[in-house]
């Protein structure tokens, strides 16, 4: 049976098997609070000073678009001096000369903050809470920097969750422990002259198990009521929702007992981001498809970890799944700006512009409009006078109207847009970089002549960007917490590894083979199975008797123990590790350091040193990739009888005389450039000014 077959064949038993659902008294007591408290939530939110009605705005603001201007009504017209048969004429097409297209001023400015500060995985510091936790503190930051690589969380969690922010003023992230598991087959006899007759042998195979890090729109997540911005610990229960279609659903909750309560059943988004039964006559032209709606609630006080589909069927009514210390929301909010000591939906970019916005695309319309009109003139002619209507006529370009007296001919002549409608437009140009904190400088435009003029304008213009980014750290600083939490929880326990498949099974599924032998006979061979921690490629290696971790410049193989686990501390993201580097700049800055710290290395050691690691330290550089050898060694306490100054005999010589028992060093001394005498008494004189 092929799997298509096969898939639709279970597809149908499943249908034909769902019954109501009913529950258990706990069940049904779950669920009212759930859809009681989810009703409160939305109610909340929708009374917010239109916070959706400006979310709305914003996504049809963002997508590069033009005006949405009826084209005019079709009607039948019937010409009756000839008596020809009706046709179909467009009211109001005499207005399609004019400009429609919009600046597409929110995009351009949405996607330069979303460029600059999306470049990056982040970067995390652990400071250990107590000496016992001080050698973990590398391992934790080893993994979770492993773990935003393996789950390509700057796909799944980065780039959308700030996009949202910029956009809505609202980002929302999701941390939590991710297991897929699959039922395949796995080739065990091959026939290569009839391939029907090949053998297989399904299997369960893990593709993923561990930290999971995504992006939940604004739309699909509601906060606690009583939240309060910059405050996690106000936050004490959310509700948000998934879709599913049914494949994926099946995957991701067919384990569970009421997954035989929900019924598939052939559904489409509606333009108010429901999911509605599929109706052939309401849904005319749209996709539908087998797919669910799956809601979640998490509440701290209550531990409380709830699923239930929008039918009403109850997956999932369970204690929170994490350990007790470790027991948080996996759902935490980033805001872009405050927009005020409450709310957790802040001031995105587009509120923050639409305004000038709108007044930017006006006058650029009616410019537009005003240039045609003064290219294509309108003009009159001499004819036979005839009035329809009531005798008004529309301005249109290069068309001719007839007049009665030709000799009062003149053309209509519309002057073109002034040096004041250029001014005006670059004067709110300056508004939205003003109120959203996008300038030119960002969206690259190069500033200054020399690196220091151009990495001053970046600054400067990245200085708006501070509040933002603080807030993205503080999201991320959850996102570590959590993640933390979930290493503890996973990686502590050893897992069950089959020897003979060199694979790692779950106890469900060596309790099944147990069961299997048992069933023919057999005893269980123990010895096929063993229990291992998780080995890990990371930059440590453990050293001494005491096993003491240190970070290594090459990955290793490196294997967990049970005492690695907990760690309890302080966590600190560097916002700066996720901005993104600008090439040129880099560049030009690396030229200029360059040419003021050369220079430095031809003096004696005892006045560059100093001024040259200063340098390269306010240059933000490794001093190991630019200063000498020599200098990165620690200063050997002078000899007795050493002399620091060499007479000027010496030193027209070019050759310092080392102290008794030491070899001599020749030592180039350079020659003073103003009087050419020789670098000792240049030493002198610069010592003696310090």
């Amino acid at each position: 049976m092929s799997t298509s077959t096969k898939l639709k064949k279970e597809l149908k038993e499943h249908i034909d098997s769902v019954k109501t659902f009913r529950g258990t008294q706990q069940e049904r007591d779950s669920k009212e609070f759930f859809e009681e408290r989810r009703g409160q939530l939305k109610t909340y939110r929708k009374g917010k000073k239109g916070i959706e009605s400006i979310w709305k705005a914003a996504d049809d603001a963002y997508t590069p678009h033009t005006l949405k201007t009826s084209k005019g009504k079709k009607v039948l017209a019937s010409d009756d001096e000839l008596g020809l048969r009706s046709a179909q004429v467009i009211l109001g097409k005499d207005e399609d000369w004019k400009e429609d297209s919009v600046a597409p001023n929110p995009y351009i400015k949405i996607q330069t903050a979303f460029g600059i500060i999306v470049d990056r995985n982040p970067t995390a510091i652990m400071n250990a809470g107590a000496s016992k936790y001080q050698n973990n503190a590398p391992l934790m930051e080893n993994l979770y920097t492993r773990s935003w690589e393996i789950a390509k969380s700057r796909s799944t969690l980065l780039k959308p969750l700030i996009f949202n922010a910029t956009k809505y003023g609202l980002g929302v992230g999701r941390t939590y422990p991710l297991q897929i598991r699959r039922s395949v087959r796995e080739l065990t006899d091959f026939v290569p002259e009839d391939p029907k007759k090949n053998k297989y042998k399904e299997i369960e195979h893990t593709y993923f198990d561990d930290a999971f890090r995504e992006s939940l729109s604004p739309w699909q997540v509601w906060f606690d009521d009583a939240s309060v911005v910059g405050n996690p610990f106000s936050i004490n229960d959310v509700v948000y929702y998934k879709d599913y279609d049914w494949d994926k659903f099946k995957e991701q909750f067919g384990h569970l007992k009421n997954f035989t309560n929900v019924l598939p059943n052939k559904r489409v988004l509606s333009s108010d981001k429901e999911l509605e039964s599929f109706d052939e006559e309401l849904h005319k032209g749209k996709v539908a498809k087998l797919q669910t709606r799956v809601w979640f609630y998490e509440n701290l006080k209550r531990d409380m970890f709830y699923i239930q589909t929008d039918d009403g069927v109850v997956l999932l009514d369970e204690p929170m799944p994490q350990s007790a210390k470790n027991k948080k929301l996996s759902v935490w909010p980033v805001t872009w700006t405050l927009r005020n000591d409450k709310d957790l939906e802040g001031i995105g970019i587009y509120e923050a512009m639409r305004n000038d916005h709108k007044i930017f695309n006006k006058i650029k319309i009616m410019s537009v409009d005003q240039l045609v009109l003064s290219i294509y003139k309108e003009f009159f002619y001499a004819g036979t006078e005839k009035l329809d209507g009531d005798g008004m006529m529309k301005t249109k370009p290069g068309v001719g109207r007839q007049v009665v007296d030709p000799q009062n001919i003149k053309w209509n002549v519309v002057p073109g847009p002034g040096k004041e409608v250029v001014d005006w437009m670059k004067y709110e140009e300056e508004k939205m970089e003003e109120a959203t904190g996008v300038t030119k400088q960002l969206e690259g435009t190069v500033t200054g002549k020399t690196a220091f003029e151009t990495s001053q304008a970046r600054e400067s213009a990245l200085k708006r960007m501070k509040t933002p980014l603080e807030n993205i750290t503080d999201g991320l600083e959850h996102d570590a917490y959590i993640s933390i939490g979930i290493f503890e929880d996973l990686y502590s326990v050893p897992k069950i590894k089959l020897i003979a498949e060199d694979r790692f099974i779950e106890p469900v599924e060596l309790e099944q083979l147990r069961e299997e032998e048992i069933e023919v006979g057999e005893e269980f061979d123990e010895s096929q199975i063993k229990e291992e921690f998780r080995e890990f490629p990371l930059h440590l290696e453990r050293k001494g008797e005491k096993g003491e971790l240190e970070q290594t410049e090459d990955e290793n193989f490196f294997t967990l123990k049970e005492e690695d686990f907990p760690w309890e501390g302080v966590i600190k993201i560097e916002g700066q590790s996720i901005i993104a580097n600008s090439e040129l700049l880099e560049r030009t800055t690396t030229t200029e350091m360059t040419n003021m710290l050369v220079p430095l290395f031809q003096m004696p050691r005892e006045i560059a040193e100093k001024p040259s690691k200063e340098l390269v330290k306010a240059y933000n550089k490794d001093p190991a990739d630019w200063l000498p050898d020599a200098w990165l060694q620690p200063v050997q306490p002078e000899k007795e009888g050493g002399n620091l100054f060499v007479d000027s005999e010496q030193a027209e010589e070019g050759v310092e005389q080392a102290p008794e028992g030491v070899p001599n060093i020749e030592t180039v001394v350079p020659k003073d450039e103003v009087s050419g005498a020789g670098g000792g008494e240049s030493i002198k004189k610069a010592l003696s000014n310090l």
